[in-house]
């Protein structure tokens, strides 16, 4: 008799129909604009029009792939590589600051005569 291999369940995409949650949800927000426009009685030349790009890019988002994973998740973490902080030092170079905090690399301190972990 054959053993059941456990496989996570909720790393699973649920599907309604042939599309996932986050595609569904990036066509709900690609048709909100065309929809508002002509729900207020604006001419539908128009409204397409000015909404095409809008829908385009959730379109690129529902359904494109960056380096084999979704576009969504992609520029989402593209954009916190880009927020986030990039400085290192080393703790003992600022006697003034906490052992915990790291100095910019970018603009070094004087540099020493020889590494401070390479003296014995």
């Amino acid at each position: 008799m054959q053993a059941e291999v456990p496989q996570p369940i909720s790393s699973l995409p649920a599907r309604w129909g042939m599309f996932t949650i986050a595609q569904m949800g990036w066509l709900a927000l690609a048709a909100l604009p065309p929809y508002l426009g002509l729900r207020i009685h604006l001419d539908a030349v128009l409204v397409l029009a000015a909404s095409a790009p809008w829908v385009a890019a959730a379109m690129a988002l529902a359904f494109g792939r960056r380096e084999g994973r979704r576009l969504d998740a992609f520029a989402g973490d593209w954009c916190l590589y880009l927020l986030q902080a990039r400085s290192l030092t080393h703790p003992g170079d600022a006697p003034d600051r906490t052992r915990d905090r790291f100095q910019a690399v970018d603009q070094p301190v004087a540099a020493p005569g020889q590494l401070r972990w390479s003296r014995l």
